[in-house]
Order: C-alpha cells, then structure tokens, then sequence
C-alpha cells in the first residue's frame, strides 16, 4: 500500500494545478494536509485488513479450535461484504480532513481503490479457484480449501460443480485482472495517462457483463445454487458479496471519460 504521494496537476479538486503532492488519482489519497492522508490512509488500511485477515483466522478458527463452520462462514460474508462496500467509499464519509475535496476527487479516490483490490481479487481467490477448483471440491474437510468453501457453502454451490459458463466467467474475470494490472501499473507511474484511463473503462465494462451474467444466469435458475432458506446465504454471501462489481464499475466509467476530457 505504497504511492501515497502522487504528483497531480490538474484536476478541479484541492490539488487542481498546484503539483503538491497527495490528490485523488492516488489508491489512498488526500489533500496536502498530512492529517488528512494519514486518516485516510490508516482508515483504509484497517478495513482492508480485516477483510483479507478474515479468511486465514476463519480457517484457524474452524480447523485448530473447531468453531462451527458455517457459523464462521457467515461471519466471513458479513466482515468480507461490510469491510470492502465501507473501504470502498472512505471518500464519500463526511471526514472532516475531506470537506474541501470536488466531487471528481471523492469518486476518482473511490474508484481507484476499487480498481486495486478487484484486481488483486482476481488474481488471488479466482485465479487460486480456477487452477485448483478440481481438488478444491474435493477438499471441503481440509483448511487449505475453506476460504473458498466458506462462499461455497450456502453462498454459490456451482463453484463446487462448476458449468462450463462459470468457468469462462472467471477466465474473463482473471484476464481481466491481468489487463487492468497493467494499467493500474502505468497509473502509478503516470497518474493521468490515458492508455490507463482507457484500460480502467474497459476492465469496468467487463465487471459489468460478468456480474450481470453471474447474477442473470442464477436468477433465471431459480437460485438453485443458492440457499435461499437462510437470508444471509442470499443477501449477504450471494448478492451484497458481489454487489460491488455491479456500483462500482458505473463510477469507474464516469470517472475514467472525465479524466480523459481533461487529459
């Protein structure tokens, strides 16, 4: 979680024109005033934390000191959902160290984040399914394996049995990690560069297709894969858990055509 200070400028936020440092092209932005970056910043770093924490200690808890599992499991969907929607929009809270952030700041702030960790997610808990989903279904005893079991369970049983659509769902999800990878690469390096900005549009129409697809194909179904009977299984592990790939995508669009307009 590096790159808190980002040269910026332009823009029409706090650091519109002025080549200070910080600014909301940055993962974990902010105005020039250190106070404000730094509560930010730790803000950020706390509930993303405990987002990929939850995993690990969930397994610890269920496998070392015999915790019920699909107890954990629910405890996973609510940390893992909650954490990444609130992490997601840090930018958005009336924090005091923000009141003089645009609107464009606040998104752009948001939307890179997002970008960030849905690339990171594709190229760890998808790209660790889809090259051993094999053994993954066959290891539902095993703590190595309960980090997805923990979504499988109630949440998504086609992971366990995976359609021939699903699969290509999550190559495109993992392509699209590697894609969106190199533009965020190029970003760091050039915040503003427009190949980037153009990467960043693609990749959030792709999250757009491929969650509308996930979410349609099920529905159609009549949920089958999903255990309906239990509402955290359907509001919290199947809808709120993949929710974010549905809102954020929108405000990556208008943020990316904005960031080109000015370029």
């Amino acid at each position: 979680m590096t790159g808190l200070t980002t040269e910026v400028t332009y823009g029409d936020g706090p650091a519109a024109g002025k080549g200070v440092t910080g600014g909301a092209h940055s993962a974990f932005p902010g105005p020039p005033a250190a106070r404000s970056v730094g509560a930010l910043w730790w803000l950020r770093c706390a509930l993303l934390l405990s987002v990929a924490a939850v995993f690990p200690v969930g397994a610890l808890a269920v496998f070392k000191f015999g915790a019920d599992r699909l107890v954990v499991a629910d405890l996973i969907a609510v940390v893992y959902s909650v954490g990444l929607f609130a992490a997601f929009t840090t930018a958005l809270w009336p924090l005091r160290g923000l009141r003089n952030w645009s609107r464009q700041d606040r998104i752009g702030s948001c939307v890179l984040l997002f970008l960030g960790v849905s690339y990171a997610t594709h190229l760890s808990w998808e790209l660790g399914w889809l090259l051993l989903h094999p053994w993954i279904a066959e290891s539902r005893e095993l703590a190595w394996a309960y980090p997805w079991w923990a979504y499988i369970d109630g949440g998504d049983a086609r992971y366990a049995d995976p359609t021939p659509t699903l699969l290509m769902m999550e190559m495109l999800s993992v392509t699209n990690g590697l894609i969106g990878a190199i533009g965020w690469w190029r970003w760091r390096r050039r915040p503003g560069d427009a190949l980037a900005s153009r990467l960043f549009a693609a990749t959030a129409i792709v999250h757009l297709y491929s969650t509308s697809l996930y979410f349609g194909g099920e529905l159609i179904d009549g949920l089958s894969s999903v255990n309906t009977a239990r509402w955290l299984d359907l509001w919290i592990k199947f809808g709120l858990a993949n929710a974010p790939w549905l809102v954020f995508p929108c405000l990556v669009l208008w943020w990316s055509t904005r960031m080109r307009r000015r370029a």
